[in-house]
């Protein structure tokens, strides 16, 4: 059978299980869950992927809401990976369009695992149900426990709006916490008796507002005063300070890192307090993969999907990006609003993911999807070549 012929055969297959998926892309949205709480996420795709003929290992990582679900038609040269989220928002609940990617990821492992069965393909298919992607870093916490071992190339869909394309860098980040202690006085009889850590946190937010004239233009800093004093009539003793710090290089960072650092010690040594100063490990940023995006970005063009040129850049984060540094990924962005662009984690957003564009996005990534796992099961050089870019990537960080 012709390539292309065979393709459209296996997209026909998809189309005849859409409604199924749609009604479990509906169950989700329907039942938002916060991460690691998703437990009817959790159990709606394992019990179908067990129908499906899949082998599911619950609790992976030792995650209650983990799993992994392997088809293997004989043992062969790769392992393709394709992930699930299905966490949703605090209040808002899908509007990020998790409930999509899960049954995109569901719809897209039939497709292949079809596709295997029938051209007796040699390999393995995995299905990585990861979650709290939104707070809390499941694939981050699966990578500690080894989970994605083995696996040779990755697929992920996340929906977007305006054009289709394929995700390109995103942002590195660290959480700030800081903590300044001073000594508290009468602020009208005895003010010069105090020292005010109210005084270091304002004087921490002077200093890293100049320091942003000497940082690159990716540079992100945001920060709230979480306590600043307890009356008026008292010189606050204590002032804690909550904000994060974000870019694209890794190496950029760490080197802002310690120059926020310098800025709270000054801070503490301009007013005469102590500072306790926290910096804790966000996400990594996305490192991406032209080897395997070229391959996708060429499917989405044989089904008649618009698609950005190149690889776009964007100032967001996900816990994808600590994985992409082991392991190549593709990671196509599926627009559910292809008018302009709009805001996830919106109302619109959410609404969009519940109605018959998000259906099609479905429809459109598992075909988009499965149609470049098939042509790395058919030509496995593609993945190596994919490992190479991943290392000369990581070469330049």
């Amino acid at each position: 059978m012709e390539k292309e012929a065979m393709k459209l055969r296996y997209d026909d297959y998809l189309d005849s299980r859409l409604d199924e998926l749609w009604k479990i892309a509906q169950y989700v949205h329907s039942n938002p869950e916060l991460g690691f709480k998703e437990e009817k996420a959790y159990r709606i795709q394992c019990d179908f992927l067990r129908k499906n003929g899949f082998v599911v290992e619950d609790n992976l990582g030792g995650l209650s809401t983990a799993y992994k679900a392997v088809y293997q038609y004989e043992p062969g040269e790769l392992t393709i990976a394709v992930v699930s989220e299905y966490d949703a928002l605090p209040q808002i609940g899908h509007a990020c369009g998790h409930n999509l990617i899960c049954a995109t990821a569901l719809g897209t492992a039939v497709q292949i695992k079809k596709y295997m069965e029938e051209q007796k393909v040699p390999g393995t298919l995995s299905v990585m149900g990861t979650p709290a992607e939104e707070f809390g870093g499941g694939k981050i916490k699966l990578l500690e426990k080894n989970a994605w071992d083995g696996i040779d190339a990755i697929l992920f869909m996340h929906p977007t709006s305006d054009t289709t394309r394929l995700a390109g860098e995103c942002m590195s980040s660290k959480r700030i916490k800081i903590k300044f202690k001073g000594k508290s006085a009468h602020a009208a009889s005895h003010p010069s008796k105090g020292v005010n850590a109210l005084n270091a946190a304002n004087l921490y937010f002077v200093a890293t507002g100049l320091l942003r004239q000497h940082t690159k233009s990716d540079f992100r800093l945001s920060g709230i005063i979480e306590s600043g004093g307890e009356s008026t009539g008292l010189i606050p003793d204590i002032a804690s300070i909550e904000g994060s710090l974000s870019c694209f290089k890794l190496s950029d960072l760490d080197d802002y890192t310690e120059r926020v650092r310098k800025c709270a010690e000054g801070a503490a040594i301009a007013t005469g307090c102590e500072v306790n100063i926290e910096f804790i490990p966000g996400y990594l940023g996305r490192v991406p993969n032209k080897t395997l995006s070229e391959v996708c970005r060429n499917e989405l063009i044989s089904i008649e999907e618009p698609v950005m040129d190149g690889m776009p850049y964007d100032y967001g984060g996900e816990d994808l990006g600590n994985v992409s540094r082991v392991i190549p990924i593709c990671n196509p962005y599926v627009t559910i609003f292809p008018d302009y662009k709009i805001s996830n984690h919106t109302e619109q957003f959410r609404d969009l993911a519940n109605s018959s564009s998000g259906k099609r996005c479905i429809q459109v990534s598992s075909k988009a999807m499965a149609r470049t796992a098939m042509e790395l099961f058919m030509n496995p050089d593609i993945v190596d070549e994919a490992k190479k870019e991943l290392n000369k990537r990581m070469q330049d960080e």
